[in-house]
């Protein structure tokens, strides 16, 4: 695995993002909390960034006409479809099976933010 600096873990708060290159590919770092994770920064429906889109957690309902969002951050929506990928796994919410996009790992050393390709 390649070992890729893209930052200072200073420079995305938790619960921002940002778009890194990391080969040719586009990658989307996300900070939920103290965690990062990496997912590439397209979506496979019809290939808009996700770095536009936004970042929550996945809608539950139980009742009628109420909304529970899960795992706070968790997932970054395309912003023209709204379809949700879990930032950990890559896997889609609406069909995991089918739907994935590609995550990276990512390690914080020392102050670097580093990104394994």
């Amino acid at each position: 695995m390649k070992r890729n600096v893209v930052g200072k873990i200073e420079e995305i708060q938790p619960g921002e993002r940002k778009v890194v290159q990391v080969g040719r590919a586009s990658v989307l770092v996300i900070r939920n909390g103290d965690s990062f994770y990496a997912i590439r920064n397209y979506c496979p429906h019809q290939g808009a960034e996700f770095e536009t889109g936004s970042l929550r957690g996945v809608a539950r309902s139980s009742n009628v006409k109420e909304i529970c969002y899960e795992e706070n951050g968790g997932h970054i929506y395309c912003p023209w479809h709204h379809w949700s990928f879990d930032v950990k796994t890559g896997c889609a919410e609406h069909d995991p099976d089918r739907f994935k996009v590609k995550t990276y790992d990512v390690k914080v050393e020392g102050n670097d933010l580093v990104v394994y390709s």
